[in-house]
């Protein structure tokens, strides 16, 4: 029996429908109103941080999974030519823990893999031969007359000793050679004696939450380019991309943040207006509100389509009134048909006759 009296139900009502937007609505109270959504979403901040320029604003229509605003990020560049060796922490992963335990968030090896160690000791007996400079070039060589050759850059230098990446040369760890300051070799231009040493592996630091890695072990990288990007440490590790997506489609129908603005975790961004169902809300005056009740259909109209009468249903009827004008107003929603209206637009609410 309940089934049967459901279906009656709504047969009836498929019925009014037509009979009610074929009335005549001259001398019905009218109740002026506005389209609004019936559900919204808010958009907050996942994670505390700067935001970057964006251009999302009110009115304008987004899709699930649009980017609507970034974070500025904090950018990891590799420091010279290597090899990605070891990645600690991914993306999601919590930089500070990696620093913790392995000391880096990531790990190269460099391209020049070998560096001499030197002191003047041994240099040609001249003040200039023992006064080396950052930057220069140098020569060297193993003892014998056929020991290895190269060349390499100084990079850094104290009061007698110094040490020099090698750039050439097929040279074994703990080599011993004569370094000159001259291609050919000759005593007077021998500015000390150094022995061949491995370098240590880049170790690449960072504090907060990895949101993007650029690289992977084993690839070969050059100096500057993007390795990691690190967000707050309060974003979650579900949570972490540096872009700010739509959950929903929709309309943006306020934005409360502004580019280049510090957030904190939680914040509300921005409000998301859900266009799946929308409905007529109408400040009714008291003595209008007649037996107006929640399941009745009224006419609605739309100032940019007046001939066209939009059958609604109520849905909500506001239990407190606000006072204006010596009376009582209370807010009247009432449903809309799918896709008979668009957000913000002035729609007229006709109430029962009294």
């Amino acid at each position: 029996m309940k089934k049967i009296a459901s279906l009656f139900l709504i047969l009836s009502l498929l019925l009014a429908v037509p009979a009610l937007a074929e009335q005549d609505l001259t001398g019905r109270p009218v109740a002026d109103g506005v389209v609004a959504a019936v559900k919204f979403v808010d958009v907050t901040a996942p994670y505390s941080g700067t935001l970057t320029s964006f251009d999302v604003s009110s009115g304008d229509t987004v899709t699930a999974g649009e980017v609507l605003m970034g974070y500025v990020t904090t950018d990891v560049y590799a420091t010279e030519d290597g090899v990605v060796k070891a990645i600690f922490a991914g993306e999601g992963a919590d930089a500070t823990a990696a620093m913790a335990r392995y000391g880096a968030v990531m790990a190269m090896e460099p391209k020049v893999i070998y560096q001499v160690d030197a002191t003047t000791d041994g240099a040609y007996n001249d003040a200039e031969n023992k006064l080396l400079h950052l930057g220069e070039t140098l020569y060297f060589k193993t003892s014998g007359n056929n020991g290895a050759e190269g060349s390499g850059r100084v990079v850094s230098v104290t009061d007698q000793a110094y040490r020099v990446d090698v750039l050439t040369g097929d040279f074994d760890k703990d080599d011993t050679v004569t370094i000159y300051r001259r291609d050919n070799y000759v005593a007077k231009s021998a500015v000390g004696k150094g022995t061949i040493v491995r370098r240590e592996p880049l170790l690449l630091s960072g504090a907060g939450r990895v949101s993007k890695t650029d690289v992977a072990e084993g690839d070969s990288v050059v100096s500057g380019q993007k390795l990691f990007s690190l967000v707050s440490a309060d974003a979650a590790p579900d949570a972490y991309q540096s872009d700010v997506q739509s959950p929903a489609p929709g309309v943006v129908e306020k934005v409360l943040v502004a580019p280049g603005q510090q957030v904190w975790k939680g914040q509300v961004l921005l409000r998301v207006d859900l266009t799946d169902t929308l409905e007529a809300q109408a400040d009714v005056d008291e003595v209008d509100l007649g037996t107006l009740k929640v399941g009745d259909l009224v006419p609605v109209t739309l100032d940019m389509d007046k001939q066209n009468v939009l059958i609604a249903t109520v849905t909500q009827i506001s239990a407190l009134g606000v006072s204006k004008q010596n009376a009582a107003y209370f807010t009247v929603h009432a449903t809309l048909p799918a896709g008979s209206a668009m957000l913000g637009a002035s729609a007229s609410m006709y109430l029962p006759q009294k």
